[in-house]
């Protein structure tokens, strides 16, 4: 039987886990080279060092075939991405970590209905963490929550969790205001100028942010240590109950899609899983052209990952990640694009972005 925690983001679950984990200085945490910031930013304030293995082009999940050779006598966990809403290969993580006594925590953040062998992600670790930030599989403005799997990490979890202050007042009524401009106006044609003026928002301190300043900088933010707030647990709970809506939804999105790029989804598909994607990937030859054509004609494509550490482009090494780490990842970056399925984008307007990604990937 698992336990859920809920948390004020979900890099504050993840935290969370490492902390109740047992995680202390000099401590590694081994995770995918294709994720973003906040994760190894985690791993760091929870007094960790991340060590970074390169992704598998086939699915862009962690390369299982070169963890073995990352581990050492200080590793402690190993974090299982499943990008896009693409399970990780969990058997052989599964192995591993059986063999080296290493914890196995599932970071589910682009994950809501995807099952690896008839199991739905975030079951087979120790514990797992998922995101309701604004890009996730389900919204709540901001929020993530932890689910513990291991009955032998409860205690250390509960004693952590007591620690950890609710937001304030201001907080929970600007997330709620933001949350409901977010669902009654904002469409695939505004995602841009919405983008755009919520992170200037952000950074001014007008609206609450999914990156601070700090966390960009790759320091801890103050008061971080948050759970979620009553407002949003409400919703998220509310939205849990209705999940099959959202993932018929992105499936059907996904079928349109499908139907254009075939060779890309049956490169992903794999008869041991159901993926539900959050986003669909896919690799085009000019990926900054292609954004700024898609800005000027308000069509909305994502630009995941940026780099091995989304959105950072420099600075890596303030988390202990030396360029040329993780080549493919670094490819990778440089190329691929992502196709939105969330519950805003429907079949004519998936039909348009397909449409402009042929024209001009």
């Amino acid at each position: 039987m698992s336990t859920i925690y809920t948390f004020f983001k979900g890099r504050v679950a993840l935290y969370a886990i490492l902390k109740g984990m047992g995680i202390k200085e000099g401590d590694e945490v081994i995770l995918p080279g294709f994720t973003c910031v906040v994760v190894p930013n985690a791993i760091c304030y929870a007094g960790g060092r991340p060590v970074y293995v390169d992704i598998d082009p086939s699915d862009y999940n962690i390369d299982v075939n070169k963890i073995e050779e990352k581990i050492t006598d200080k590793t402690k966990a190993i974090i299982a991405q499943h990008t896009f809403g693409i399970p990780a290969r969990m058997d052989e993580i599964r192995s591993i970590c059986k063999k080296y006594n290493l914890f196995l925590i599932e970071d589910a953040c682009h994950c809501l209905g995807s099952t690896y062998r008839g199991v739905e992600m975030g079951n087979f670790g120790d514990a797992a963490f998922f995101s309701s930030q604004w890009s996730k599989p389900v919204t709540t403005g901001l929020g993530g929550w932890a689910q513990i799997n291991n009955p032998d990490l409860i205690s250390g979890m509960e004693k952590i969790y007591k620690e950890f202050n609710m937001p304030s007042k201001k907080e929970e009524l600007l997330l709620d205001a933001q949350y409901n401009l977010y669902e009654k106006f904002l469409t695939p044609k505004l995602f841009w100028i919405a983008q755009s003026s919520y992170r200037k928002l952000s950074s001014l301190g007008v609206a609450v942010g999914s990156s601070s300043n700090d966390e960009l900088e790759y320091e801890k933010p103050q008061n971080f240590e948050k759970r979620m707030g009553l407002t949003q647990e409400r919703l998220l709970f509310k939205k849990l109950l209705n999940k099959e809506d959202i993932i018929v939804h992105r499936k059907k999105i996904t079928n349109i899609y499908r139907e254009y790029f075939l060779n890309e989804y049956d490169k992903l598909k794999n008869d041991n899983m159901e993926i539900i994607f959050l986003r669909f990937p896919l690799l085009v030859r000019d990926k900054r052209g292609i954004l700024e054509k898609a800005k000027k004609l308000k069509i909305e494509i994502g630009d995941w990952f940026l780099s091995p550490l989304h959105p950072n482009l420099t600075g890596w090494e303030k988390v202990f990640y030396y360029k040329g780490a993780c080549p493919i990842a670094e490819d990778i970056s440089d190329r691929i694009i992502n196709l939105p399925t969330h519950d805003k984008i429907n079949e004519k307007e998936a039909k348009r972005i397909a449409e402009f990604v042929i024209r001009y990937r």
